[in-house]
């Protein structure tokens, strides 16, 4: 009778939620691949957001594909828009305002979840409710999605964040609690403005990484990490 009890009182506790967060312009060739990684997670409750730039190449028309109702079966995108923005930083903190889970992340529309990346990373926040950041190894891929390298990462400190030690952005995940902390994304930064969030939200807590890895990185003539 009280395993019954026990499982009646879980199930009425409802797992926490996540919110992911996809800025894109002009990334049609990848976006879908990476809509369809956040919408094949094996984690039930998450919030997703794409944030587009008024992009002209059909990304309006993929996303409307899983935002609307008739389009794909559930998990759907829950909220998204397509408008002019000052950039990514600015992209992202609008899906940022909108977010309302209690982790949170996001996910460029050229890279790519691994399976059941989201539940291993809220096992990690259930287990450790102390850390405010948890991050994972990366894989390095082409335009074609084919793995080139695979970057893995050690435990860092805020020491080692201000010496410039660099953590992959696709596979971290923070408390939406440490962000009204530290506040939103620089918009004057371009390059490294996810490491400057890193370090401001290292401040409030302890950072922890997982020796697993959680997403892909596409690495592209038109992407930010190989523009010149």
């Amino acid at each position: 009778r009280s395993t019954i009890v026990v499982t009646r009182i879980l199930y009425l506790i409802p797992m926490p939620l996540i919110s992911i967060i996809t800025p894109s312009f002009n990334q049609a060739r990848y976006l879908e691949q990476t809509i369809q990684s956040v919408l094949g997670q094996d984690y039930p409750r998450i919030e997703y957001i794409v944030v587009d730039g008024a992009s002209t190449d059909g990304s309006v028309e993929i996303i409307e594909k899983y935002g609307r109702r008739g389009g794909v079966s559930p998990p759907k995108i829950t909220w998204w828009i397509s408008e002019k923005d000052s950039g990514q930083a600015d992209a992202i903190n609008k899906g940022l305002v909108r977010a309302t889970g209690d982790i949170v992340a996001w996910l460029n529309s050229d890279d790519y979840y691994l399976p059941s990346a989201v539940s291993a990373a809220m096992k990690v926040f259930e287990e450790n409710p102390d850390v405010v950041l948890v991050y994972g190894n990366m894989l390095a891929v082409d335009e074609s999605g084919n793995p080139f390298n695979t970057l893995n990462y050690k435990q860092l400190t805020l020491q080692d964040l201000l010496c410039f030690q660099i953590i992959g952005q696709p596979a971290v995940f923070f408390r939406r609690s440490v962000l009204e902390k530290t506040g939103m994304l620089d918009s004057t930064f371009h390059f490294l403005l996810d490491h400057h969030l890193w370090i401001r939200i290292a401040q409030h807590g302890k950072i922890l990484h997982v020796n697993q890895t959680w997403a892909a990185a596409r690495y592209h003539a038109e992407a930010k990490n190989r523009a010149k």
